[in-house]
């Protein structure tokens, strides 16, 4: 899929993504102190630049594909089994919606894949649909940019951390307490190899099982199918809840290195290593439990746990919370980058356009992202949280394939290491209204008019604060004061 194209028409394509950055009038007028940079000395505005600081390119391939297995494999598959077969009624159908979701997801990412390559900035669909959109109508695509950014801010990105710690917290509670805590580094390391210990122990302890004959739960396996098309997108809610992070390294692409070639690969060694993965945990739950006892478990992989690992099974909420914490930690980390890049396009006050002078961190953007989520974790319905966060997600999840499509026309002339053809473009796009449309017809709940209400009413802030750029003097005060004292400095764009 790889195409080839005029260098030079390449390059030109291609900064006009970095001149549109700099002279938008957002970013220019919101904050006069924020400059494009490539991480030169740049004197011809009359301004040295020495004192910049930006966030730092620090991940490679291997960094790649953990950040994106590390948040995939966070919980979704503790959770998410209970949900689909609720939805399906039939393990047959389960299986198979599991692989379905693993296949849109893969998709997905590809698309994001290319225009993340078209389009090198942090913050992903933020910039896509402002750069993307934006190359057919400026003021549409800052538009959806900007309700992107208030959405994440207020849904997505802090219901995702919420349902990761309230996971967390079910099957910590479950174990045993630890009373010291381990530094972040060792929570990292610790959650990507606890992944793929948890996982691999309920996948081989599955094979063997089905070697022993304990098949009956996967006989007329279509049995009781749901008839009802548009119950199988609250299905795919779920499934594709346990795979969401799919997009994750599209949100840290300037801390990405060589992300031309490291940001696709990634994607590509992640998304069907999980796939294989999650198809074959979900044998092993059917090896152990029927449809009943599998929805009618709190834990699903306790309730596994407990009829095949006897005493041992003690362990095995230790090793789940922390694979959550993990996912969660990784979580916060893509969610405040939104942030920072809606600030920094000026649909967030100043602050949340800051990092750390010297250890470099979104100190702002992490605290209001983590306060978020501590909000959305006191109701401690997962199930609700997991429907409100798919339904709002996939809104623009769609919008992002469409800026995809778009760039194949405006930016044709772009430098793709990866060009995901447009039929299958199309496709994804299809799938991403259905996603949207078909559980509202199914299933009519309060929580998508909340959604959306919460989506529409950023529009009454856009106005004032974006498209007439007012800023109270109070906000102004409160920035320089916080600036000063967590010694603060607005990042410059790394790309």
């Amino acid at each position: 899929m790889a195409t080839n194209t005029s260098s030079n028409a390449s390059m030109a394509d291609t900064d006009s993504v970095y001149r549109r950055q700099s002279s938008s009038t957002i970013v220019s007028h919101q904050y006069s102190t924020t400059n494009v940079s490539t991480n030169k000395s740049n004197t011809s505005d009359g301004v040295l630049q020495t004192d910049e600081v930006t966030l730092k390119r620090h991940l490679g391939l291997f960094s790649g594909v953990s950040f994106i297995v590390g948040i995939i494999i966070g919980s979704g598959i503790f959770i998410s089994p209970k949900g689909v077969l609720r939805e399906t009624e039939s393990v047959g159908l389960c299986l198979i919606i599991w692989v379905s979701c693993g296949l849109v997801s893969l998709l997905g990412a590809l698309c994001y894949a290319e225009i993340g390559t078209v389009i090198p900035r942090n913050g992903a669909e933020i910039a896509y649909m402002k750069e993307g959109i934006g190359s057919v109508h400026e003021r549409i695509g800052e538009i959806l940019a900007y309700q992107f950014c208030w959405t994440s801010t207020l849904i997505l990105k802090p219901a995702s951390i919420a349902i990761l710690i309230l996971t967390f917290s079910q099957y910590f509670l479950s174990g045993i307490m630890i009373d010291c805590g381990p530094s972040p580094e060792v929570v990292k390391m610790t959650a990507v190899f606890t992944i793929l210990a948890t996982i691999l122990t309920v996948i081989i302890i599955g094979i063997i099982r089905l070697g022993q004959g304990h098949t009956q739960n996967l006989q007329n396996s279509f049995a009781g199918t749901t008839t009802k098309p548009f119950k199988v997108a609250l299905a795919f809610y779920s499934g594709l809840w346990a795979y969401d992070g799919w997009n994750s390294l599209n949100s840290v692409t300037e801390e990405l290195k060589n992300p031309k070639r490291n940001l696709w690969l990634s994607i590509a060694l992640a998304l069907p290593s999980v796939i294989v993965l999650y198809l074959f945990t979900n044998i092993s739950y059917f090896t152990v439990m029927s449809k009943a006892a599998l929805l009618s478990s709190n834990a699903v992989a306790v309730t596994w746990g407990e009829a095949v690992l006897g005493p041992a099974v003690r362990a095995l909420p230790i090793l789940i919370s922390i694979s959550a914490l993990g996912g969660g930690n990784g979580s916060l980390y893509a969610a405040s980058r939104y942030c920072l890049v809606g600030a920094q396009y000026g649909y967030l006050p100043k602050i949340f356009s800051c990092i750390h002078k010297t250890r470099l961190t979104p100190i702002p953007t992490v605290f209001l992202q983590g306060s978020i989520a501590i909000l959305l974790c006191l109701p401690s319905n997962i199930e609700a949280l997991i429907d409100f966060f798919s339904f709002a997600a996939w809104i623009f999840y769609g919008l992002t394939f469409l800026a995809t499509l778009i760039c194949k026309y405006t930016k044709k002339n772009a430098d793709r290491v990866i060009n995901i053809p447009i039929p299958l473009v199309i496709i994804i796009i299809l799938i991403a209204a259905y996603l949207v449309i078909g559980p509202v017809i199914a299933q009519p709940d309060i929580g998508f008019l909340i959604a959306s209400a919460i989506i529409l009413s950023g529009l009454l802030f856009y106005y004032p604060f974006v498209y007439r750029k007012i800023e109270l003097n109070i906000i102004k005060r409160l920035n320089t004061f916080l600036m000063n004292f967590f010694q603060l400095q607005v990042a410059q764009v790394n790309i």
